[in-house]
């Protein structure tokens, strides 16, 4: 059976910004002399090799105030300068996903020749935005030994725990799951209410309104951010909030590899004489296990157009516990070859592209695309497949599920002042699914066979 779904989002926003409120990554804050008095026109410049512009420039207004706007995530140095004034220098300000610093300076009177560097002075806490927000850096991916998803980096958040996963487990463990749609729920919330993002744009499949359908892993990636609390009214639910922030490249060459991989000889299992005692001859374990990325960024044209490309690919295979192949796929009663216990099979590989392109000054453009497959190869097999109503499919009986993964973005930023930000954001992830019975087993054009004494479907997948 073939499925097509496709998705379109179209966002765009004239946002009027008070000085005080923003809701990307942005530097504000208070200009004033040495008397506590306010400095309007001081010149302040923010700059990083974060931003594809190196430098982004405002101006204080009336009241002294100013907000630097629609910066990306990265470490930047700040400079306030005025005529008679020392020029003050603010360095080491770290900003992630979502966070507004907070930077008030105070000028003295001097030449503007005469320049006062501070630095060790990074703000740590957001005092403008309300939402609660915890973001995973890429020093925090690349170090913790998790498997490498957004939902293993956001079970470490207290209070933040997993659910509604396809493998029947609650909690993935160096990656065998695979892409197994697990969300993330916090404070009692429905699991159902995970809403997933990549640089702001909906990213969540059809077939399920709470995971994504394309397998994007996260070499593609700079952060993760998880809000989780206060979200913003175009939230459209009240659960976990995952924003996937794609990353630029740079005026750098840069890439990197990974590889891991885990085999039997390398696990342990509980077996022993009290599960024996009870009938359990093998217990779920892992089979086969391995994942590979590789990621290159650079400029194609230094402070004008950058590129990031990846490409990745990922196998995983789990025994299922009390479930075994049959003797005879077509045979009318199920005999389980106990030498032989079933397992399920997903394997799967992307290769993911963007652009960065600054046309001017105050306009950005990005596009970004992932393109792949996806493979459940033997989809649904025994004890982990439909855990909640006890269905344990046999292998023929499993589904062989083979889908695309494909998502495409554009967007447009244009910081007008430091006070009118226009956006306009545009995502399309369509998805083609074959959802077959295994062939490999020659059984296609047998009926399936559901045995009622444990809910065992045999020799075809059928419609169960």
């Amino acid at each position: 059976m073939m499925k097509y779904v496709g998705v379109g989002v179209l966002v765009i926003a004239g946002l009027l910004l008070a000085p005080q409120v923003t809701s990307a990554q942005a530097i504000g804050g208070t200009v004033t002399d040495a008397t506590g008095s306010v400095l309007p026109g001081v010149t302040v410049e923010a700059r990083s090799p974060a931003l594809i512009e190196q430098v982004r420039t405002v101006f204080t207004d009336g009241a002294g105030r100013y907000q630097i706007v629609e910066l990306r995530p990265g470490t930047y140095r700040v400079a306030f300068t005025l005529s008679g004034f020392n020029t003050v220098v603010r360095e080491g300000i770290e900003l992630t996903t979502g966070f507004t610093a907070n930077v008030d300076v105070q000028l003295g009177v001097g030449a503007v020749a005469e320049t006062v560097t501070v630095s060790g002075a990074t703000p740590v806490v957001d005092l403008q935005n309300v939402t609660r927000r915890q973001v995973a850096t890429r020093d925090v991916i690349d170090t913790v030994p998790v498997a490498k998803s957004f939902q293993s980096l956001g079970v470490l958040i207290p209070g933040i725990v997993t659910g509604g996963t396809s493998s029947g487990g609650p909690q993935d463990v160096g990656g065998a799951s695979g892409q197994s749609h697990m969300t993330l729920q916090i404070h009692g919330g429905r699991t159902g209410d995970q809403y997933v993002q990549i640089d702001g744009l909906s990213a969540d499949s059809q077939h399920r309104k709470d995971s994504s359908g394309p397998w994007i892993p996260d070499s593609n990636f700079q952060e993760y951010a998880f809000s989780y609390s206060a979200n913003l009214a175009e939230t459209e639910t009240g659960g976990v909030l995952i924003n996937q922030i794609p990353a630029d490249g740079g005026n750098t060459f840069r890439g990197g590899a990974f590889y891991n991989f885990s085999t039997q000889g390398l696990q342990a299992n509980n077996l022993d004489d009290g599960l024996r005692a009870v009938g359990v001859r093998d217990v779920n374990r892992m089979k086969e296990l391995w994942q590979a990325e590789m990621k290159l960024g650079g400029p194609i044209i230094r402070n004008r157009l950058w590129f990031f490309v990846t490409h990745n690919r990922f196998a995983t295979q789990n025994y299922a516990l009390g479930t075994y192949e049959s003797q005879d796929p077509r045979a009318n009663v199920y005999v389980p070859d106990l030498a032989r216990q079933a397992y399920t099979q997903q394997q799967a590989y992307t290769s993911s592209a963007r652009l960065t392109w600054q046309a001017t000054p105050r306009n950005k453009f990005t596009a970004y695309m992932t393109q792949g497959t996806q493979c459940h190869c033997s989809w649904q097999v025994g004890t982990a497949a439909l855990p909640l109503i006890g269905i344990e499919p046999t292998p023929e009986a499993s589904i062989n599920m083979n889908y695309g993964s494909e998502l495409y973005q554009v967007t447009w930023a244009s910081p007008v002042t430091s006070r009118l930000l226009l956006e306009v954001g545009a995502a399309d992830s369509p998805l083609g699914v074959d959802w077959n019975s295994h062939m490999i087993y020659n059984a296609i054009d047998l009926q399936v066979i559901l045995e009622l004494d444990g809910l065992r479907p045999y020799r075809n997948a059928g419609v169960w």
